[in-house]
């Protein structure tokens, strides 16, 4: 029985084996599968002799013979799914940027903005009119009186909000989008403030 490498292994004994294939002692084969079992890798050498690598690094690499490389399709692939993959992550940024409360300056309040929230305020703006003396609560636990010159003010501080953090969300996708590591590119800046329980 002899053992025979071509990216695999086959034993003679057991069928037949292709050609080009190479012989492998046995001493050399237990210490191969050892070195798999251990985490590493088999793999063929520049003359097609089965070595000991150590993990692929991704799906896109290739081994050479000699060392993993990345080819410049296969950098362009996975080029492609890291921006992919951090724009879902920035676009899920600002979507939990704009629930994390609005500020209204003439109140000094901050305001819930919820998706629940939101729909609230939609449908009062469809209201004829406020009940008087309407008591809303805020962030902080507190009340004030909720009139329509303040829901108007609240309604617009959500819309200018929504624009800017929309406009940040779209300057990040270009930087990232430019970065030669959009996997580690730091989106994090910019956004607008959300409300902090004070200490």
């Amino acid at each position: 029985m002899t053992i025979y490498f071509k990216n695999g292994f086959y034993d003679d004994a057991l069928g037949s084996v292709p050609e080009g294939a190479v012989a492998v002692r046995a001493e050399e084969y237990a210490a191969l599968l050892a070195g798999q079992a251990q985490g590493r890798q088999i793999a063929a050498d520049s003359d097609g002799r089965p070595v000991l690598t150590p993990p692929r690094p991704s799906e896109y690499h290739e081994w050479d013979g000699k060392k993993w490389e990345i080819g410049e399709a296969a950098a362009a692939r996975k080029k492609a799914a890291a921006v992919a993959a951090v724009w879902e992550k920035i676009k899920q940024k600002r979507h939990q940027n704009l629930r994390g409360g609005v500020y209204v300056e003439s109140v000094g309040k901050w305001f819930h903005n919820t998706d629940e929230a939101r729909q609230q305020y939609t449908f009062m703006r469809t209201l004829p009119q406020l009940p008087p003396d309407l008591q809303w609560k805020t962030m902080d636990g507190g009340f004030v009186n909720l009139t329509r010159p303040l829901l108007d003010e609240l309604s617009l501080k959500l819309l200018a909000d929504e624009q800017q953090d929309f406009a940040n969300a779209e300057r990040h996708r270009v930087l990232m989008e430019q970065s030669d590591d959009p996997e580690n590119y730091d989106y994090s800046d910019g956004w607008t403030e959300n409300y902090r329980e004070e200490s």
